[in-house]
This record gives C-alpha cells, sequence and structure tokens, in this order.
C-alpha cells in the first residue's frame, strides 16, 4: 500500500477546486451568452449539463496528467489540452444523453441502434451549442485550464540522461 504524503493531499485539495473553478465558470460562460436572449429546447438542456461536463473533464485531466508527468513543460500543456478538450466533448455529450433520457423516458428508442443513434445526436447536439457561434471565452478557459494543469498539475523531475 502506497503511503499518503502531503503532496498528494494538496494535490487532491487542488484537482477538487480546480474542478469546482472550471465546473463554475464553463457554465457562467454559457449562461452569460444566453442571458437575453431567447433558448431553445436543446440549448436549455445544454446549459443545464455544461457545469457537470466541465468539472468531469478537469478532474479526469487532472488524473491523466501522471502520464504525461516525466516530460516537459510544452508537451505537459499540449497533453492537458488535448485531454480536456476531449473530455469535456465526450462527457458533455454523455451527460446530455443521459439528462434526455432520463427526463423523457417514454420518448427514446431504448433498442441498442436508436441509443446509439441517440448518443451521437446528442453529442453532435452538445458540440454545436458550444462551437457556433464561436465562443472566444470556452477557447481561453480551455487554454487557461490546461496551462494550470500543466504548471500545477502532476509532474516529476526527469531522469538524468546518460
Amino acid at each position: 500500500m502506497e503511503k499518503v504524503t502531503f503532496s498528494d493531499v494538496v494535490g487532491f485539495v487542488l484537482a477538487v477546486l480546480f474542478a469546482l473553478v472550471i465546473g463554475v465558470s464553463m457554465w457562467a460562460l454559457l449562461l452569460g451568452d444566453y442571458m437575453n436572449t431567447v433558448m431553445n429546447e436543446q440549448t436549455r438542456h445544454t446549459l443545464r449539463i455544461v457545469g457537470f461536463a466541465g468539472a468531469l473533464a478537469a478532474v479526469v485531466t487532472w488524473w491523466v496528467q501522471s502520464f504525461a508527468a516525466k516530460r516537459g513543460f510544452v508537451i505537459r500543456f499540449l497533453f492537458a489540452f488535448f485531454i480536456f478538450v476531449v473530455a469535456f466533448c465526450s462527457f458533455g455529450g454523455l451527460l446530455r444523453f443521459i439528462y434526455i433520457h432520463a427526463t423523457y423516458p417514454s420518448q427514446q428508442d431504448w433498442s441498442l441502434s436508436g441509443m446509439y443513434f441517440a448518443s451521437l445526436n446528442d453529442f453532435y447536439t452538445f458540440l454545436l451549442d458550444m462551437l457556433l457561434p464561436p465562443r472566444l471565452g470556452y477557447a481561453g478557459l480551455t487554454t487557461v485550464a490546461a496551462l494550470f494543469v500543466a504548471w500545477f498539475g502532476p509532474h516529476e523531475a526527469k531522469p538524468a540522461d546518460y
């Protein structure tokens, strides 16, 4: 059994706070974009789950960063950026799929092919809600999240080359 150190506890606290800040920021950015407009139903569903998707993506990015811990700062940044974007989009589509199926169970096709096509539809709908119109706030927040994980996330000293 591995011994829990002070740096492990600090890392866990930082990861939880990072996920909370990213989740709230993602939700607030989308809410601010749609505050004075009339939203359609699909955008309203996306608004409900975007913060959770951001928080889950932040936790996964922090955890997966241990695979790039021995690399340089640029590689850790690029790795964190890629993982965050992929995790955010994936969790967004998955949570939207779960939300729609839980909210309207009688209107869903519960066969395997029906669930497959519904999950694809929810994934693409989430992406379109996030990317159209282009939101510079999300691009900036994603970049800052990757920088934060690369700077403060798990990293180890490189072994000496012989």
